[in-house]
């Protein structure tokens, strides 16, 4: 990534952050769309079909890398943890609020810095990373404690759980998968896997027969929100791809959430209370001052990947 085009780029990833979570959250609680196997199964039939196209036509600077017998053992954890850690986020983004989806999404970032930075202190780990991401994660903890209206295990929060543990397994088994499958082939395949297991899920929990009764099927913002979730979910994840190696990606990425935050509080309605609000303020605003680490297979990758789109993502 030049110089010249930083700003553009974390521009463009900034804009496909927010109207992701924006798109996913009206469908999944404006629209009350809470099918999450039917959901997230179109979200990666849609982003598989157009990542296919991109490689296919040329349009991306890697190529597919064919998936073998023994790169399918290697990679089939990383596929499974993709799959239950998307339909799990959907499962708590559709009955938690932005800000605090978004804060406790921000632990995950900050609990991996502490497993693989803080310890060694690599990286020029110092007091205020280590106490930024403490004080990430004890508010993101605070803000789970001070919602006492709910019961955890059959909540939200469990789900969140459950997606955060989900990739923060799939962040750590990327270093020890096949290294001869690049980031776009890992999401490409796991498209396809998510695909495959999620159709007959989706019939086994009957949520296929369940959402021919769903209520908003004819209108048109339903049908554009769950095509848009999956294009952007796509091109969100090729861009992250490409900014991710830049030492300000960690200021950025903490710095959209909290922008994606505030304009949520506007849009989208908010029930938490003024306590939790306080702790997710406080989670959001310390966030930018975690460096996250950068993934072993990125840093590999990164003379081989250095434009993932020809005309820049």
């Amino acid at each position: 990534m030049t110089p010249s085009k930083q700003p553009i780029d974390f521009l463009i990833y900034l804009i496909l952050f927010g109207s992701t979570i924006f798109v996913n959250k009206y469908v999944l609680s404006v629209l009350n769309f809470t099918y999450p196997t039917i959901y997230q199964g179109w979200q990666t039939l849609v982003g598989g079909i157009l990542l296919r196209v991109l490689l296919s036509n040329k349009c991306l600077s890697v190529s597919a890398t064919d998936l073998d017998k023994p790169g399918f053992i290697s990679l089939l954890p990383s596929f499974l943890f993709f799959s239950a850690g998307i339909v799990a986020s959907s499962k708590a983004l559709a009955n938690l609020s932005v800000p605090v989806f978004l804060c406790l999404q921000n632990t995950l970032g900050a609990t991996l810095y502490l497993m693989e930075i803080a310890p060694s202190f690599r990286g020029g780990a110092g007091p205020v990373a280590l106490a930024a991401s403490l004080i990430t994660i004890g508010s993101a903890v605070a803000a789970v404690l001070a919602d006492i209206d709910m019961t955890f295990s059959d909540s939200p929060y469990f789900w969140m759980l459950v997606y955060l543990a989900c990739m923060a397994v799939q962040t750590l088994h990327s270093k020890i998968a096949d290294a001869r499958y690049t980031d776009v082939d890992r999401l490409y395949f796991s498209y396809v896997f998510s695909v495959v297991v999620l159709a007959p899920a989706s019939l086994y929990l009957e949520e296929a027969f369940e959402v021919l009764r769903f209520p908003h099927a004819s209108r048109y913002d339903f049908y554009a929100g769950c095509l848009l979730s999956g294009v952007l979910g796509l091109f969100l994840n090729l861009s992250l791809m490409k900014v991710r190696r830049h030492n300000y990606f960690a200021i950025v990425d903490a710095s959209g959430r909290l922008l994606t935050s505030l304009l949520a509080l506007g849009t989208f309605p908010d029930v938490t209370s003024v306590m939790v609000k306080i702790l997710v303020c406080l989670n959001l605003v310390s966030a930018v001052f975690v460096p996250l680490p950068i993934p072993k297979s990125v840093e590999e990758s990164a003379d081989d990947v250095t434009e993932l789109l020809k005309e820049g993502v």
